[in-house]
């Protein structure tokens, strides 16, 4: 089994995928991003591009690192415990581009 530290790095560089992605698609979102939707569907709230760019990311590593620092902390022996968060991440990653880009 690997030990722990191996794990936090890898899921500190699985959250910074949504780095490359959100880099990758940035030409294509819009100057104010909708982050939030009312229950008829109309966005309520927006954030500039590049907050959402560069702040998304730097919020799913730091959430990360906190998580991995309890998870090892309290001796977590289920390794998939340390890669929920870059999955919840990778996932959020996508949902904002795809409807940000609609």
């Amino acid at each position: 089994m690997k030990p722990v530290k191996t794990h936090i790095v890898i899921s500190t560089v699985l959250c910074l995928l949504t780095l490359a992605v959100l880099l990758a698609t940035r030409g294509y979102l819009p100057d104010r991003v909708p982050m939030q939707w009312g229950l008829t569907g109309e966005a309520s709230s927006f954030w500039p591009r590049d907050a959402v760019v560069f702040g998304v990311p730097v919020a799913c590593v730091a959430i990360n690192l906190l998580v991995s620092a309890r998870l090892a902390g309290k001796g977590e022996k289920r390794i998939a415990m340390y890669y929920l968060t870059p999955a919840v991440a990778l996932v959020a990653t996508a949902v904002i581009v795809f409807l940000g880009t609609r």
